[in-house]
């Protein structure tokens, strides 16, 4: 459970933090620009393999820099969530009380750290994100990022109750003691979306700064996201934020917290209709159930916007087969298969036969249990959904 956390009252004393992965085209230049601005950069090399290593150590090796570079290097990819945390440990271990992080592929406008600065003086206690609204250069955003910074924005006004228009932003000033006593466990991009949903339950002030949209050339722009694993990762974050904020809303400490029913109405107002809540809620169980364990959020992630489903609603729904559960699932799947197929019960009960039979019998039952379940959670839900709303109304979703 998040607890709330005493500021550092300290006067805020700033470094820069630039995690790095196979940007050799352009840390240099990022590096150099942030170092006109600020002092101290640590520059975290997460297992590049293109040169980037022997670009930063270069810098470090010129005897007249334009700030202290201190490299970090890892031996293999770790992940961008481990290369800030480490970037950050390490500032904090020096004495420094914020870090600004920028990435490292040309993205973000070293200028834009200056600004930073100033905010930092006016509000030490906040963790101050970048919202990349001043174009740069005739930049323009592309439609996908403009849609994933809706989507973000969405959820983290449910999750926070707060309006953070440009939550994907790496461009960002973390106090250093109250970030890292939050515990965030990403390791990858997921880490930033964790930091900030922790961050506002535990009562640190989360801020926007108007900063540069810039994206580079194409031949320079190099981009780890990876769009399937990263954003499995990162909506695993949100879904069980989601699940805190509707079933145990006293962990939220730091936001003023809306009652369940209200948070479930945020849910299908989101969803679209009732119908397509309780669709959605029903094929989280169904997948939940069915006989793919291991599987069942992989692939009901590529089926939610085939089936135009709420991925919130549809993973509450997937987890009905946590741990705690899971054994009384398959013993049921187990006794339905054994109703369901009695010519197995002439299979001898020994050795691989009665392996193979068992195996069979949870597997058909599984299906069985699956499709009623899914049925039932569909027909229970929905009156339940549509009451919600006719009762509250409906829920302004748009993040002003």
């Amino acid at each position: 459970m998040p607890q709330p956390i005493v500021s550092d009252c300290r006067a805020p004393r700033a470094a820069a933090v630039i995690p790095t992965y196979n940007n050799a085209a352009t840390v240099a230049e990022v590096v150099a620009g942030v170092g006109s601005v600020i002092a101290d950069v640590y520059v975290v090399n997460d297992g590049s393999i293109d040169g980037t290593g022997d670009t930063l150590r270069s810098m470090i090796a010129d005897p007249f820099p334009v700030s202290t570079v201190y490299l970090i290097e890892f031996s293999h990819n770790r992940g961008k969530g481990a290369a800030l945390k480490a970037g950050l440990e390490a500032a904090l271990a020096d004495g420094f009380t914020h870090a600004i992080t920028l990435d490292a592929d040309g993205q973000h406008r070293p200028e834009d750290a200056a600004l930073c600065l100033d905010n930092l003086q006016s509000d030490p206690s906040a963790l101050w994100i970048g919202d990349r609204v001043v174009p740069y250069k005739g930049s323009k955003q592309p439609l996908r990022s403009r849609a994933g910074r809706a989507f973000g924005a969405f959820w983290y006004r449910f999750f926070t109750d707060k309006n953070i228009r440009d939550t994907q932003c790496g461009f960002r000033a973390y106090p250093l003691r109250e970030t890292l006593g939050l515990g965030c466990a990403g390791k990858r991009f997921e880490f930033e979306q964790e930091v900030l949903i922790r961050a506002a339950w535990s009562g640190i002030p989360v801020k926007s700064i108007p900063i540069h949209l810039h994206y580079p050339a194409i031949a320079k722009a190099v981009s780890h996201f990876r769009p399937f694993k990263d954003f499995f990762w990162i909506a695993k974050v949100n879904s069980k934020a989601a699940l805190i904020k509707i079933f145990m809303p006293w962990r939220t400490v730091g936001v003023s917290g809306k009652g369940w029913r209200q948070n479930l109405l945020l849910l299908v107002s989101a969803a679209g209709s009732p119908a397509k809540a309780a669709r959605s809620m029903a094929m989280g169980v169904f997948m939940g159930i069915m006989p793919i364990y291991g599987l069942q959020v992989l692939l009901l992630m590529a089926l939610t916007p085939v089936m135009r489903l709420n991925w919130p609603l549809a993973f509450l729904g997937v987890n009905v087969s946590t741990v705690p559960v899971l054994p009384l699932i398959i013993a049921a799947a187990i006794a339905i298969g054994r109703a369901i197929v009695p010519l197995l019960q002439h299979v001898p009960n020994s050795g691989a036969h009665s392996l193979a039979k068992g195996g069979i019998e949870w597997f058909v039952g599984s299906i069985a249990l699956a499709l009623a379940a899914g049925a039932l959670t569909y027909v229970t839900s929905y009156p339940v959904f549509a009451a919600i709303k006719r009762k509250y109304g409906t829920i302004d979703i748009r993040v002003k």
